[in-house]
């Protein structure tokens, strides 16, 4: 029977050198530059389930950080649905977490707050996952793929459905990945933009609405920073700070009032050039130089931090927050890191924002460090 997680018990400095967030399916995390990591919400954050309300129970949410059992160093977290992933300072992957369909079929292989090292991965450098789908990429740019192969989602020859970790051997190095909901994006060294697996809404941004089962380069003439998949639309930003998305908008998470989805890449306007973006089930966040976030898109959680519940078709600036150093979006909610520590809004039914009020929260709320 496993012990119940322990809630975070780092010292005060500790608590302030927050190094990286992340938000998934209803949990975040952030790692620490001591590489500890902790956790808010349900599965993938650490928390251990339980029968008993104190730790994980749906009536009553435990909110209170909690911090990851490991004797690691992890370098980077990624959280995903259900499931967490890590990098140690060995340059190996640990996975954490609960999922019905496991890695590979192998549900032995994950502990609800235990990382354990997933075979065959070394030298890694980054990685990426969403919906039972992960991927990593290792200190020579390649591509590793595994999870559940829907409409060729792990871009490669492989008969299995949940398919073990592999190479994707038809791309460049690559630099960067993202996941969505059944389909990937890499972009390469070069700047370039491939992509992969479903494509029902144009989220491959190829300009057709066929799957792809192994990687396709879109034809994009700027040179890429990076790239963010929400579930059926993706936000890149270019080296000049310039945003676009394609995708599915019927929430007007391109950015856009029409149309209803689009196959290729649309320009996102903004007032000032963007650092990064982040894009949640059907919502958009764009962080921009000066610290500032905007938002857009799907509203009925109050993910988009604009204390209303109403969608909104062109990006707004929230005004609730400023000197952003980071954001992270999940499915239904997300949080900023400031030099004051984090702050969430959005969903907050599993305690993922880490407020005590488990009600929808349309607004910023500072909860690490506690004051």
């Amino acid at each position: 029977m496993n012990a119940p997680a322990p809630r975070f018990s780092g010292k005060v400095a500790d608590r302030y050198c927050i190094v990286s967030i992340s938000c998934g399916r209803d949990h975040s995390l952030a790692l620490l530059d001591s590489g500890k990591a902790i956790g808010w919400g349900g599965d993938g954050s650490g928390r251990i389930p339980s029968n008993t309300v104190e730790y994980c129970s749906t009536a009553s949410p435990n909110t209170s950080a909690v911090e990851l059992n490991t004797q690691r160093r992890l370098s980077s977290v990624a959280a995903g649905d259900g499931i967490s992933l890590g990098i140690t300072a060995q340059h190996q992957v640990v996975v954490w977490g609960a999922t019905a369909v496991g890695i590979g079929g192998q549900l032995d292989a994950i502990a609800p707050a235990s990382p354990r090292v997933v075979a065959d991965l070394e030298d890694v450098c980054a990685i990426a996952t969403a919906d039972f789908l992960f991927g990593a990429i290792d200190a020579a740019g390649r591509v590793h793929t595994w999870g559940l192969n829907s409409e060729g989602a792990v871009g490669r020859p492989t008969a299995q459905l949940n398919a073990l970790p592999g190479p994707v051997a038809s791309l460049p190095a690559a630099k960067h990945l993202a996941v969505g909901k059944g389909y990937m994006l890499a972009v390469t060294h070069c700047g370039e933009l491939y992509s992969w697996g479903t494509n029902a809404a144009g989220q491959l941004g190829l300009g057709h609405l066929a799957a792809a089962a192994t990687p396709q380069q879109m034809q994009f003439k700027l040179s890429l920073r990076s790239v963010s998949a929400g579930a059926s639309h993706v936000l890149a930003v270019s080296a000049e700070g310039e945003v676009f998305a394609w995708g599915s908008n019927h929430h007007g998470q391109l950015g856009r009032q029409k149309p209803a989805y689009s196959t290729s890449p649309l320009s996102v306007e903004l007032p000032e050039p963007a650092q990064s973006v982040e894009a949640g089930m059907h919502f958009s966040l764009a962080l921009g130089e000066s610290g500032r976030v905007y938002s857009w898109g799907w509203n009925a959680y109050g993910q988009l931090g604009l204390n209303d519940a109403d969608d909104r078709r062109l990006a707004v600036r929230m005004s609730d927050l400023q000197q952003v150093q980071s954001i992270a979006a999940g499915e239904t909610h997300a949080v900023a890191l400031t030099p004051g520590g984090l702050f969430g809004w959005g969903n907050n039914a599993s305690g993922q924002i880490g407020v005590s009020d488990h009600r929808r929260q349309l607004r910023p709320n500072h909860f690490f460090p506690s004051t």
